[in-house]
């Protein structure tokens, strides 16, 4: 076969692969490969050396003597932290992180540090374990940045950002339905009524990745932030258990708006915000949607990724509602980590 011809045949070859994994994910085409599976982990099986990776920004393993000095890791720390014995099969070390929420005593945990400089993009991968009868969560791990950056975490709930002094992105089980999804602010994100509040923006699929209770699993979220900051090329992705479960660009997925959620692969009638009327306006969306139009994260790049909050908050648990997590193996690098390595 001409050479021609053997490359047309690889580039079809891998369109239609690629094509299936992002509708196995539930997603459309994107225009960028993502890793999957393995990653910078599996180099360092159980994570041990991973910390002197040149491509690692933060490693925390929870593998301290004693609480105090674990606690002492972190510029901001709320609620009843403890540290365990449980811990993912795979993990080099011994003990995690348990937080614990009682209904009616207050909203839970925290623990919030800076990275030690700011960044354009960074993956976080963190290991997690809810227990069975853990409540439904209001918000959870979330990353981003502020400008200047804080030693406390920062409020700005139903705000939208300016555009140059915060950014912020949850990665959360979503209410009762226990499936991954984001909660995201940003300078473009979008209102909600009565008054156009702009509450944690979601992207939703047909079918979520599910957040199942009373076992370890693995999750790592990507942000790469626009560059310049007039763009809409900035980007967001997922991956549970080392499987790519969500990508969100410049041009891809497809979907509509709804007030607050993007409905991947749906089409019809969309709704909107709109701020100058103070009031809703309804669209059409052809069939299937139109392209994500891409993050506009900021408006300067003076704003930069710079900041980890390990966040379990709960509001409106029973009288008395036990619910219990433990988070371990938290890794923050410049390069796809993956599961821990065996």
């Amino acid at each position: 076969m001409p050479r021609e011809g053997q490359l047309l045949l690889v580039t079809l070859v891998t369109a239609v692969l690629f094509g299936g994994l992002w509708r196995q994910a539930g997603c459309q085409e994107s225009p960028s490969e993502l890793p999957e599976g393995p990653g910078l982990a599996a180099r360092y099986p159980g994570d041990v050396g991973l910390a002197d990776d040149p491509a690692v920004v933060l490693v925390e393993d929870f593998e301290q003597a004693s609480l105090e000095e674990m606690l002492a890791r972190w510029e901001s720390v709320q609620g009843t932290n403890a540290l365990s014995t449980d811990h993912p099969p795979a993990s080099g070390g011994r003990q995690s992180v348990h937080m614990t929420h009682v209904g009616g005593e207050g909203t839970g945990c925290t623990l919030y540090k800076r990275l030690p400089e700011g960044y354009d993009q960074l993956f976080y991968r963190f290991y997690v374990k809810f227990d069975q009868n853990c409540f439904p969560i209001h918000h959870f791990f979330h990353v981003g940045g502020y400008n200047p950056p804080t030693p406390w975490p920062q409020g700005g709930a139903g705000e939208r950002p300016r555009g140059d002094e915060r950014i912020t992105c949850g990665i959360e089980p979503f209410g009762e339905s226990w499936t991954w999804n984001y909660y995201a602010y940003w300078m473009e994100m979008r209102g909600s009524p009565p008054r156009g509040q702009t509450w944690g923006n979601c992207f939703i699929a047909e079918n979520q990745p599910p957040c199942p209770r009373g076992e370890w699993q693995c999750l790592e979220v990507m942000i790469k932030l626009n560059t310049p900051a007039t763009e809409r090329n900035g980007e967001i992705a997922l991956w549970k258990d080392g499987k790519l479960v969500s990508h969100l660009g410049p041009g891809y997925p497809r979907g509509k708006w709804t007030f607050d959620r993007f409905l991947i692969g749906q089409g019809g009638e969309g709704i909107r915000w709109v701020d100058e009327k103070g009031d809703r306006e309804t669209f059409e969306v052809a069939e299937g949607g139109e392209p994500f139009e891409g993050f506009r994260w900021r408006s300067t790049e003076d704003l930069k990724l710079n900041f980890l909050w390990v966040l379990f908050y709960i509001t409106r648990a029973p009288e008395g509602h036990v619910s219990q997590v433990w988070f371990d193996d938290i890794v923050v690098a410049k390069e796809y980590i993956g599961p821990l390595g065996e």
